[in-house]
Formats: C-alpha cells, sequence, structure tokens
C-alpha cells in the first residue's frame, strides 16, 4: 500500500510492518545543496580570480617606476582618463573581495539577505564590466590591447546573471534555506 495515499475518511492508511512512515508531503527543500553547490564554487572561484587580478595585474601598477610612466605627461604611456580608471577598477576589485567574503559568511550562516547580496553583486559585477569597458575603451593605450575578452566578459556577466538572479528570487531553496 502507499503510504502517502490518504483514505478516504481522512486519515493515513495503516503501515504495513517493515514499512518506512511515509509522508502525505513532500519535505521542502532546503540546505546548501543542489545549485547552490554551483553558487558556492562561483563564489570561490571569483574571490580566487578577483584575488588574482589584484595581486598579479593593479597592484604592480603601483610600483613607482610604472606609476611614474602613467602619470607623466610627457610620457607616450600617458592618458588623463587612466590614472581614474586604475583607481576605479581598483576600489571596485577590493570591494568585491570584501563582498565575496560577507557573502561567504552570509552563506553558511544562512542569513536572510544572502540572495539580495549576491543579486546585487551580480548587478554591480556586471555594471563595473559595461563601465570599465566604456572607460577603457576611450583610452588609446587599452582600446589597441584589447583582444575582445572584455566585452566577451560583460556578454558573460550578462548570460550568468540572467541565470542567477532569477533563480535566487524564484528558487524555493533559497527561501527555505536562507531564513535567519
Amino acid at each position: 500500500m502507499d503510504p502517502n495515499q490518504v483514505q478516504e475518511n481522512g486519515h493515513m492508511p495503516p503501515l504495513e510492518p517493515g514499512k518506512q512512515k511515509g509522508y502525505l508531503l513532500k519535505p521542502p527543500v532546503e540546505g546548501l545543496g543542489g545549485w547552490l553547490i554551483l553558487v558556492q564554487i562561483s563564489i570561490y572561484f571569483s574571490l580566487i580570480a578577483i584575488t588574482a587580478l589584484l595581486i598579479t595585474n593593479v597592484l604592480p601598477i603601483y610600483e613607482p617606476e610604472i606609476w611614474d610612466v602613467l602619470t607623466d605627461p610627457s610620457s607616450p604611456y600617458y592618458d588623463a582618463m587612466l590614472v581614474p580608471l586604475i583607481l576605479f577598477e581598483t576600489v571596485m576589485n577590493i570591494i568585491f573581495v570584501i563582498g565575496l567574503l560577507i557573502a561567504l559568511v552570509m552563506m553558511y550562516n544562512k542569513k536572510r539577505a544572502f540572495p539580495k547580496l549576491m543579486i546585487g553583486y551580480i548587478i554591480a559585477s556586471l555594471l563595473f564590466g559595461i563601465v570599465d569597458f566604456a572607460v577603457a575603451s576611450q583610452i588609446e593605450l587599452l582600446a589597441e590591447t584589447d583582444d575582445g575578452q572584455s566585452l566577451t566578459q560583460i556578454v558573460r556577466s550578462t548570460i550568468y546573471a540572467c541565470i542567477w538572479i532569477p533563480y535566487f528570487i524564484r528558487s524555493e531553496r533559497v527561501r527555505n534555506t536562507f531564513v535567519n
């Protein structure tokens, strides 16, 4: 006999010996499993990638030899928009690292604000990519060295946003997991 069936009088049918107790309804989907595993992987990957970018590409720009060349108006590498762009990228990437660390803490503590934080992070990341691309394409030195990777990253970020923002809004698992 199916333990999920209800008799006409509204009571559960008697269980057969040796059978486990059944449910009338499926238990709620919750916890950091399912598609949230991909979210966790994505957060860790982004944290590592942004930190590596800061260490290998951004921080060396601040070394005096490089900084002097980029900020000297008589240098062939000088552009008035370059220093503000470098500062903008540095600040935003540091904010993203801090945001991702906060997101990890919130995720593992199952905080109710985690889905909103992730939606905000996804939107901010996409907007940052668009603004960064628009400004960088105006700087001759950067426009010449662009191999199309920036535009590819914007397309990836857009697809990522189109997938994960609706997931965070509509997912039963997200609703049932982030309740604290």
